[in-house]
């Protein structure tokens, strides 16, 4: 007893210590040491514990997003995200937010509080809002645009689009957090250092950016420490900055945290069929046996057999959706014009996702491009491929021929976990009701509209292949993983996806790339990869001096070799550092089947498992960043053992 009274006083001041310590923990990060949320936005009850756990002294409520610089006029659309990241609930009754010498405030009367995780949007108007982003607002402080939305008090907030400062005040006044950005030098209370900035090098918009904060990996809550670097837009920050976000993404409804399928085991079959001369078949298959449902996704269609299998679907009462890109590149052709036609007539629901010129005045489409290429059929079968639907990547087969064509991939699978994840972002980008950059399919439409009276369907094309290697499509059942991964930007995360595997391969380990193009470098077409590197191009790079085995073919029937980001210039840059580190490390350009490699293929052995990504993903800056892009993830064996089979045969095929 007398050494446990001795001992008292200095485990007393132990404990207080620890607390201290947790505490001060805790105001840092939103979690106590190792305290990770199964759910990002669940109270701690939901929490895993491997320290005692001590809530935060006080909530932490942060400003998480801002929507300043919007592309509509009037900009009734500006809005602020937020959220509280902390462990206790917060009553915003009092508090405020400032910005421009003017003072928006949440009514004393008000009965808002912020759940722990939980943020909330506030806008100028709710209706602009709402056509721009995609859902209702929470709050609005210019007016009463909706009965249905809190009016905040005070003053209208006016968001500078050049810069400024914007606090969030606590009902005491107290200054509860600040974003100082753009060209604002003076350094205001709650902000330390420079201004944070948007990410606008090369072809990435400033104009209706939304600057949201970087995500913490482990918890996807916001970062704070109250500096630029806090922030998405980071220029310093190669792995989670440098990122654009623009309005009506499905993130934002997730209170901007992240969204994506996890790799998780589950039994599934699993088919690959190959293109140019193994595509048509298996895809003709699953429209001929559909039953009740055919949600279709697709840059462009220009496949009339099967159009028509499409229209015979509608016609025996499937519901039939296609979802089609309004500004391909060369436009839309009177054969897609026809298809299209084809499935409207007999029933088929089409949309087109507008190109900018084509939407509402003052209205930017979501996405540069639709440029996914992924269906799923009576819900239960998902597919998801590299290739459109033309005749150069899907010839229909005439007995032993096949016509020249597109080097090209699909996966199949009745996994739930990628079924369920296509249907979601199916349903969010083919919502008509909630964006306005959507045009429903009309015969007479002068853009989106039917062929020509003269238009005719083409001949017959040339025969290529007498013997067809990859005819036969290969399936294979069992329990894999998956994992949906979809643009913009979560292929850029290096902790989850492809980053995550190539970032892992080193002696032992091989890469094998097959793809349309993959730039040398981003940004601006006078930069260099140094100083703005294709971050995939230098994970496969960063492998190869770890020791991987690495092999990068990359198409020659579509490039243009007089372009600084050519593959010709990507494949010598890939060759002379090889050369000179003496790294296992070879890049080929080829047209292994006359019409082009359209493929995106990535094929990593990593450690005895073996993996496939296929998907619509290029290799530029606005494909990860601008587009609506999807890949499919997979370590079914048979699977990687039949796309490295065509790789090598392709390979062989091209030239050094």
């Amino acid at each position: 007893m007398h050494v446990i009274r001795r001992l008292l006083p200095v485990l007393f001041l132990t404990w207080l210590l620890f607390l201290s310590h947790l505490a001060q923990t805790t105001a840092q990060t939103g979690f106590p040491y190792d305290t990770i949320p199964d759910n990002p936005g669940a109270p701690p009850s939901d929490a895993r514990v491997y320290l005692p756990l001590v809530s935060s002294p006080t909530s932490r409520v942060v400003i998480g997003a801002a929507h300043i610089d919007s592309s509509l006029s009037g900009e009734g659309d500006e809005a602020l995200l937020v959220q509280n990241v902390g462990y206790r609930a917060q009553p915003l009754a009092g508090w405020a937010i400032r910005a421009g010498g003017r003072t928006a405030i949440f009514p004393e009367t008000t009965g808002v509080v912020l759940a722990p995780g939980q943020g909330i949007w506030c806008t100028a108007q709710a209706n602009v809002f709402e056509s721009t982003f995609g859902f209702s607002p929470n709050c609005e402080w210019a007016g009463d645009s909706d009965p249905q939305v809190l009016d905040l008090t005070g003053s209208a907030l006016r968001l500078t689009n050049s810069g400024g400062t914007i606090q969030l005040l606590d009902a005491a006044g107290k200054v509860r957090d600040t974003l100082l950005y753009g060209d604002e030098s003076f350094v205001p209370e709650g902000w330390s250092g420079p201004a944070a900035q948007l990410y606008d090098r090369g072809s990435m918009p400033r104009e209706g950016q939304v600057w949201r904060r970087k995500q913490n990996p482990r918890t996807s809550l916001p970062l704070d420490t109250d500096q630029a670097s806090d922030w998405a837009g980071d220029g310093a920050d190669l792995a989670w900055g440098r990122r654009v976000y623009m309005p009506g993404w499905d993130i934002w409804q997730g209170n901007g945290r992240r969204i994506g399928s996890r790799s998780l085991p589950e039994t599934a079959r699993v088919t690959v069929a190959i293109g140019p001369e193994g595509l048509y078949t298996p895809l003709a298959g699953l429209f001929a046996q559909a039953q009740s449902s055919i949600d279709l996704s697709v840059y462009a269609f220009e496949q009339p057999a099967l159009a028509d299998l499409l229209a015979d679907a509608a016609r025996r009462g499937v519901r039939v959706r296609l979802l089609l890109e309004g500004g391909p590149s060369g436009g839309i052709t009177d054969l897609q014009r026809w298809c299209v036609a084809r499935i409207a007539q007999a029933g088929g629901q089409v949309f087109y996702f507008a190109a900018n010129e084509d939407a509402p005045r003052g209205y930017r489409p979501r996405y540069l491009f639709m440029h996914a290429k992924f269906g799923i059929v009576d819900g239960r079968q998902a597919f998801i491929g590299t290739d459109n639907f033309t005749l150069e990547s899907m010839p229909v087969p005439e007995n032993d021929r096949i016509a020249a064509g597109r080097r090209g991939v699909y996966l199949i699978t009745d996994a739930p976990s990628v079924v369920e994840e296509l249907r979601r972002i199916f349903a969010e980008d083919l919502a008509p009701q909630r964006f306005r950059d959507l045009v429903p399919f009309e015969i007479d439409h002068p853009v989106y509209g039917g062929p020509p009276p003269e238009f005719a369907l083409p001949g017959e094309t040339e025969p290529f292949f007498t013997d067809s290697p990859f005819r036969e499509p290969v399936s294979t059942s069992g329990t894999f993983r998956f994992e949906v991964v979809s643009a913009p930007d979560t292929p850029l995360n290096p902790d989850s996806g492809m980053l995550a595997l190539l970032n892992q391969a080193g002696p032992g380990d091989e890469i094998l790339m097959t793809q349309l193009y993959e730039h040398k470098y981003w940004g601006d077409i006078t930069s260099n990869p140094i100083a703005d590197p294709n971050p995939r191009l230098q994970a496969i790079l960063d492998a190869a001096r770890r020791g991987a085995k690495v092999r990068v073919l990359l198409d020659n029937f579509f490039d243009d070799p007089t372009s600084p980001r050519s593959n010709r210039a990507t494949a010598a840059y890939l060759t002379t550092i090889a050369a000179q580190e003496a790294l296992d490390l070879q890049a080929r350009l080829g047209n292994p089947t006359g019409l082009g490699i359209h493929a995106k293929i990535l094929l990593v052995r990593l450690n005895g498992e073996y993996w496939s990504i296929v998907g619509s993903l290029n290799g530029s800056e606005a494909s990860y960043k601008l587009n609506r892009e999807t890949l499919l993830q997979t370590d079914a064996p048979l699977i990687y053992a039949r796309l490295a089979e065509v790789f090598q045969w392709d390979w062989a095929h091209s030239q050094p």
